[in-house]
C-alpha cells in the first residue's frame, strides 16, 4: 500500500559514524546522572530516607512484603491478605503491584530488610523507566543521544516530583514500548506487533492497574492520531481483511483471558465497596494551569510553584509541568509542519502524535467547571480510577515522541548533530533539576521503631490469651481537632498495626487501603469497641474471636477529655516547643492543653496529650512533668484528688503533689502539701470522645 511506501521512518535516516558511540556515552551518563540525582539523593547520604508520608509509602512497602511471604510459603491466599479481618478479597480494594513485586521479593531473599528491599525497588523502577523509554524512543527516532534525553525526562523529570507520594504509579516502563508496537503494527499491519502491544499492556496493567487504564486511554489515542495523519489510504481500510480482523479479536480475547485473573477480583470490589460517581473525581481532573504548575522542588522552575497554589481544589496534585523543552518543541511543531524541507514521513508523525497529544488532553481536562472526561469516565472500569491527576505519567510519552520527531532533522547535518548530541543532554539535565529537601520523606528507622513499639504492644497485649483468630489494634488517640493531622495520625496508627500484625503473622481487623466497604469507616476513625463490634455485626461473626488490644500495661475503665488552668489563671500546656515540658502559659486553650484523660481500674488517671505522648513525672530528675512518654507506666499516671473548692490535686507517683513554679511556669511533682500552687481548675471542653 502507499502508506507503507511514505512511512520512511526517522530511524531509517543516517547518522555520522560517530554518533553511535557518542549516544552510548550519553545513554549511560545520563541515566547514572538521574541515578544519583534522583532515587540515590531522595534516600539521603546513609540511605536512611523512603519518599512520601507514614501512610501511602509504607501501605505499598506491605503490599510488597505481603507478596514475598505470599512466595516464601509464609502466609496464606494473596488476593485475603490479613488485614481488614474478616473481610476477603482486600488486595483488590487498592493497586496489587504483581508485575514488579518480584523485584521487591528478589531484594528480600538477598537479605535486605523490609525498607531496604523496598528502596531498592523504587530504585530499580526508576532505571526500568529510563532503559525502556530509552528503548522505545530509540526504535522510535533512530537517534540514541535523543531516545537517552527523552528516557531522562520520562524517568527524572520534574513532572514526578507531584507523583512521588504515590509510588504504585511508578512502575509504568511498559507504556512506551506498548506505544511503540501499536504504532508499528498501524504503520505495517503486522500481527506481530499487535502481539506485543496486547502483552506490554496486560503486563502493564499487572504492574499497576491505574496505569494499566490510562495506557489503553493513549492507545486509543494513539490510534486516533494515526488514522488523522494517515487518511489515504485508512488503516480501517485493512479490516475488510477478514483474517486481519479476525488477527485484532484473537488478540483481545488473549489478552481479556491473561487479565482475567487479577480483573476477576478487582470485578467484585464495585458491589463490595459501592460505584464512584463523576462528583467524586471531579477535582482530580487536571486544568490548563496544571500543565505550567511546578513542585518548590523543581529547582529551576521554582518561579512556577506558585502558579496553581489555592487555584482549584486539590491543587497539590496537579504539579504537571515537564520543563520547558518539550513544550518548546511542541511550539515549534506548527511552523515545522509547514516547512518545505520537512520529509512526507516526518510530517505524518507530527501529525500522528501531535492529535495524539491534542485530542489526549482535551479529554482530560477541567475547562471552566466543563470536562469531556465524563465519557471517559462512562467507559467500564474507568469509573474505579479517582485520582485522573495521574495520567500525566503516560501522557507525558505524546510530549516526549513529540519531542524527539521535532529535533530528529536537526541532526542530519553532522555539525549541528554534534552540537546539539553535547548540548541537549546538559539542557536536559538543567530542566528537570530535582531539590529533594523539599520532598515529604522519613526516616526508615523511624518506622522501623514505631512497628516494633506495636509489635511489643501485641506481644503484651496476647501473652496471657488463649487462641483468637485475629486482633484489633485500639489504642487510645490524641485529641487533635485540626481534621487532616488527625487524620494522618489514624492512618499511621493503622498502617504500623498493619504492618506488626504482619510480622508477627497475625491477622488483624485494622486496614488502610484504596476503599472500604460496609461500615469499615467507622471503626478506621475510632478504632474502638463499639465500631468493631458493628463491623463484626456487619460481617455477620461475633467479637470473640477477636483479641482487642489498647496497646496500655493497664485496665482503661472509662476516658475523657480534660483541661487544667493554674493557679496563675494560665491553661497548663504540653509546650511542644519546649520539649513537651507541662508549662501554665496559656491564655486560650487549643491542641496543646486539651488531654485524653483515661481512667485505671486502680483509680488512677493517666494524660495523653495531643503530641501522642503519656504525661510523665521525671521522678528521677528534678521532678518537672513533660508529655514525653510513648508507654504508660507509674510515672505516668496520677491520682486526681477533688477539692472542696470544685478544684482538683494531682499526686504523683512519688506521693508528692503537682505543684506550679510561678517563677518559670513549669509544673513539678514536688508538693508535700495541697497548697495554692497545687489546686487546679479542671475544664470538660466540647469534645467528642467516645469512651
Amino acid at each position: 500500500m502507499p502508506m507503507k511506501k511514505e512511512l520512511l521512518t526517522a530511524a531509517q535516516q543516517s547518522d555520522p559514524p560517530w554518533m553511535k558511540p557518542l549516544g552510548l556515552v550519553v545513554s549511560l551518563v545520563l541515566f547514572m546522572v538521574g541515578l544519583w540525582m534522583v532515587p540515590m539523593a531522595i534516600f539521603g547520604p546513609d540511605r536512611a530516607l523512603i519518599p512520601g508520608d507514614l501512610g501511602d509509602a509504607r501501605f505499598n512497602n506491605y503490599i510488597l512484603e505481603h507478596f514475598h511471604r505470599y512466595i516464601t510459603g509464609q502466609t496464606g491466599a494473596f488476593w485475603d491478605a490479613p488485614f481488614m479481618y474478616p473481610w476477603k478479597n482486600v488486595i483488590a480494594l487498592s493497586d496489587n503491584l504483581l508485575g514488579t513485586a518480584p523485584f521487591y521479593s528478589a531484594f528480600r531473599s538477598l537479605g535486605f530488610s523490609r525498607e531496604g528491599a523496598f528502596q531498592l525497588w523504587l530504585a530499580s523502577l526508576f532505571a526500568l523507566n529510563y532503559w525502556c523509554c530509552l528503548i522505545a524512543l530509540r526504535k522510535w527516532a533512530g537517534n540514541l543521544v535523543l531516545a537517552a534525553c527523552a528516557a531522562y525526562i520520562f524517568a527524572f523529570g520534574i513532572y514526578n516530583i507531584g507523583q512521588i507520594n504515590n509510588v504504585q504509579v511508578f512502575p509504568k516502563f511498559m507504556a512506551p514500548l506498548a506505544l511503540l508496537f501499536l504504532w508499528k503494527h498501524l504503520e505495517t499491519g503486522s500481527w506481530k506487533w499487535l502481539l506485543w502491544t496486547m502483552l506490554a499492556t496486560v503486563y502493564q496493567f499487572y504492574c499497576g492497574v491505574y496505569i494499566g487504564f490510562i495506557l489503553v486511554y493513549a492507545l486509543f489515542f494513539l490510534f486516533i492520531g494515526h488514522l488523522i495523519a494517515y487518511r489515504k489510504p485508512s488503516f480501517l481500510l485493512r479490516f475488510r481483511n477478514r483474517r486481519f480482523a479476525g488477527n485484532w479479536v484473537l488478540m483481545l480475547v488473549v489478552g481479556a483471558v491473561l487479565l482475567a485473573p487479577m480483573m476477576r477480583h478487582y470485578l467484585a470490589v464495585p458491589s463490595d465497596v459501592g460505584h464512584r460517581n463523576f462528583g467524586d473525581i471531579a477535582a482530580s481532573i487536571p486544568r490548563p494551569t496544571s500543565y505550567f504548575f511546578t513542585h518548590p522542588a523543581a529547582l529551576s522552575w521554582r518561579a512556577l510553584s506558585r502558579v496553581g497554589v489555592d487555584a482549584f481544589p486539590q491543587w497539590w496534585s496537579h504539579f504537571h509541568f515537564i520543563g520547558a523543552l518539550p513544550w518548546i518543541t511542541l511550539g515549534a511543531t506548527p511552523f515545522l509542519l509547514f516547512s518545505k524541507r520537512l520529509q512526507p514521513a516526518e510530517r505524518h508523525v507530527l501529525i500522528g502524535i501531535g492529535s495524539a497529544l491534542v485530542l489526549s488532553t482535551l479529554f482530560c481536562l477541567d475547562m471552566g467547571g466543563f470536562s469531556l472526561y465524563k465519557f471517559v469516565f462512562m467507559l467500564p472500569g474507568f469509573s474505579v480510577l479517582r485520582a485522573i491527576d495521574r495520567y500525566i505519567n503516560v501522557q507525558v510519552l505524546f510530549f516526549l515522541f513529540l519531542f524527539a520527531a521535532v529535533l530528529r532533522p536537526v541532526f542530519r547535518k553532522p555539525w549541528a548533530a554534534l552540537a546539539l548530541g553535547l548540548l541537549l543532554p546538559v539542557l536536559v539535565v538543567q530542566d528537570n533539576r530535582w531539590e529533594v529537601g523539599w520532598l515529604k520523606r522519613f526516616d526508615k528507622w523511624d518506622s522501623v521503631r514505631m512497628v516494633q513499639d506495636v509489635e511489643r504492644r501485641i506481644i503484651r497485649g496476647t501473652l496471657a490469651e488463649g487462641s483468637f483468630d485475629a486482633i484489633a489494634y485500639e489504642p487510645p488517640m490524641p485529641i487533635i481537632t485540626n481534621f487532616e493531622e488527625h487524620h494522618f495520625n489514624v492512618i499511621t496508627t493503622q498502617v504500623s498495626a498493619m504492618l506488626a500484625a504482619q510480622e508477627l503473622g497475625v491477622s488483624t481487623v485494622n486496614a488502610y487501603t484504596g476503599g472500604y466497604p460496609g461500615n469499615y469507616i467507622s471503626f478506621f476513625d475510632n478504632m474502638d469497641h463499639r465500631t468493631m463490634a458493628d463491623w463484626c455485626a456487619f460481617n455477620h461473626i461475633g467479637t470473640g474471636r477477636i483479641k482487642q488490644i489498647d496497646g496500655l500495661a493497664m485496665q482503661v475503665i472509662s476516658r475523657d477529655t480534660v483541661r487544667f488552668v493554674a493557679a496563675n489563671g494560665k491553661y497548663l500546656c504540653a509546650d511542644q516547643s519546649r520539649d513537651a515540658r507541662l508549662l501554665a502559659n496559656k491564655d486560650k486553650a487549643d491542641d496543646w492543653e486539651t488531654f485524653l484523660r483515661l481512667h485505671t481500674a486502680d483509680g488512677r488517671a493517666a494524660l495523653l496529650a495531643s503530641n501522642g505522648n503519656f504525661l510523665c513525672a521525671h521522678l528521677e530528675g528534678d521532678q518537672h512533668l513533660a508529655a514525653d512518654c510513648n508507654d504508660l507506666g507509674d510515672y505516668g499516671l496520677f491520682t486526681m484528688v477533688q477539692l472542696d473548692s470544685g478544684m482538683v490535686a494531682i499526686k504523683a507517683f512519688n506521693g508528692r503533689y503537682v505543684v506550679l513554679d510561678p517563677g518559670t511556669q513549669e509544673l513539678r511533682a514536688t508538693g508535700g502539701a495541697m497548697g495554692k500552687e497545687a489546686a487546679f481548675s479542671l475544664i470538660k471542653p466540647p469534645v467528642a470522645v467516645t469512651p
